[in-house]
């Protein structure tokens, strides 16, 4: 273990002061991190926005499903809302005047107009996917005065029109808030939700945990009749029949929860859904703060048998020869494989003075933290 963190301190000690005042211009640092965008679960390619640092440029960050690259491409762009996830390149949705959104998808390094406008309220809250035929979709969500409820409206890209598949008033949403269906081939999920191009829309759930308002979270769509509930303090819930009933699972990375029943959820440990799409099988990150100097994380996936598998155990931190840099993203990009992102530093010798810090878990190892340059676009 000796030798792996010396392996770490070497790769990393890189990151010193000095480095940080050779680059004036950074790409991105601590001060103004990657915000993500969306991710394209069939490459497995994640974009990133990063912000302009003083009087620089605005960038998009798109980085490969194996963390084995990363490239950089100004951004044009003049605001944007939502970030696909789904089988298929980015969407996104620029505003183009008083209710109106301008679908756009990232193609060729850019930003490109999908289909006609959406004269929708520019203040909404829009998503995008596609469902499992490749066909775009666009949700945009209306609050409603049923506490826990919204309404959704969605749309279906047909030819050069989008066309709008009805509404339905949903409940428990998630982060992405719209994925394909695992039910339909056609169809795409919002929370409780399901909007197809071949059927009116309905819900694909019975119902969902019935927990406080302080309490309530997100419903994840499995394979099948399977579905998850992960509630807002981290507790998962299972059905394995489309939500007509709902178990509390008590199983935890460490031992069930009467050898662990000292220790606090939400303080001492807690759980995190990593940004993706989890159809075929659940992935969480656990912390485990157990010994606070020691913070770790554990991934660990629920199989299609409903059983848990604890895959990779890592300090969640990565130290270098300066400081301490606390992790920031925990990506699911594509099928098994696990994005672990630290965040984005300044180091010399690299394009624009900016590297990406990252873990990836693939073929069952979590990889050492390696630093990734950012490649400007054309290289």
């Amino acid at each position: 273990m000796a030798s792996r963190r010396l392996v770490v301190f070497l790769l990393l000690g890189l990151l010193a002061p000095a480095a940080e005042a050779a680059d004036p211009r950074p790409v991105c640092g601590s001060t103004n991190p990657l915000t993500l965008i969306g991710v394209d679960t069939t490459t497995g390619s994640t974009l990133f926005s990063a912000p302009a640092v003083g009087s620089g440029n605005p960038w998009i960050v798109e980085l490969a499903a194996d963390g084995g690259h990363a490239r950089l491409y100004p951004d044009a762009g003049k605001g944007r809302f939502g970030g696909s996830v789904g089988p298929g390149p980015v969407l996104a949705a620029s505003p183009c005047g008083p209710n109106c959104l301008q679908p756009v998808r990232w193609t060729g390094g850019d930003w490109k107009a999908v289909g006609e406008p959406l004269r929708v309220p520019t203040a909404t809250t829009v998503s995008s996917t596609y469902d499992r035929t490749g066909a775009a979709w666009f949700l945009v969500q209306f609050p409603t005065r049923e506490d826990g409820n919204v309404q959704v409206e969605a749309f279906l890209l047909k030819g050069q029109d989008w066309e709008s598949r009805g509404t339905l008033k949903v409940t428990a949403l998630g982060q992405p808030a719209a994925l394909p269906a695992p039910q339909r081939k056609d169809g795409v999920l919002a929370g409780t939700g399901l909007f197809s191009a071949s059927a009116r829309p309905t819900t694909w759930v019975s119902g969902v945990p019935s927990l406080p308002a302080a309490r309530r979270g997100q419903l994840i769509a499995l394979t099948g009749t399977a579905a998850a509930y992960l509630s807002g303090d981290g507790v998962v819930y299972l059905s394995g029949d489309s939500g007509k009933h709902w178990r509390r699972s008590t199983w935890t990375p460490w031992g069930n929860t009467d050898t662990v029943g000292i220790w606090r959820q939400g303080k001492d440990w807690w759980v995190d859904l990593p940004f993706g799409d989890h159809e075929g099988a659940l992935k969480l990150a656990w912390f485990d703060r157990r010994v606070p100097s020691e913070e770790k994380i554990l991934l660990t996936r629920l199989t299609q048998s409903g059983d848990w598998v604890r895959l990779a155990e890592a300090r969640s931190e990565v130290r270098t020869r300066n400081e301490s840099l606390p992790l920031s993203q925990i990506l699911v990009p594509k099928g098994d494989a696990w994005v672990l992102l630290t965040g984005c530093v300044r180091v010399s010798g690299s394009a624009n003075g900016s590297s990406l810090v990252l873990r990836v878990f693939q073929g069952g190892k979590l990889s050492e933290p390696k630093m990734v340059g950012l490649e400007p676009a054309g290289r």
